[in-house]
């Protein structure tokens, strides 16, 4: 089963031109690297999936809110960080 996604051209772009100089599709590019990200961050994602479930049964909503929010906080600061590196 596959399923539709969108990335930035950008990313669709480079993605393309890795697969093709590695002779492979751009699909199984895609699907590896989504695989290693989720391989890399799995006890990361369980803690948190973990953790709004707790406050889910809890009804804790502001709690819930407070934890969207520093998860939104991070990824923006993690691309923040990305984009300097480069």
């Amino acid at each position: 089963m596959s399923v539709v996604t969108r990335i930035s051209e950008e990313t669709h772009e480079s993605a393309r031109k890795i697969a093709a100089l590695q002779g492979r599709s751009l699909s199984d590019l895609l699907d590896d690297a989504w695989s290693d990200y989720l391989d890399k961050h799995r006890e990361q994602l369980a803690a948190t999936f973990e953790e709004a479930a707790k406050l889910l049964r809890e009804g804790d909503t502001e709690g819930l809110a407070a934890l969207a929010s520093e998860s939104v906080e991070a990824r923006a600061a993690a691309a923040v960080g990305a984009r300097t590196e480069q």
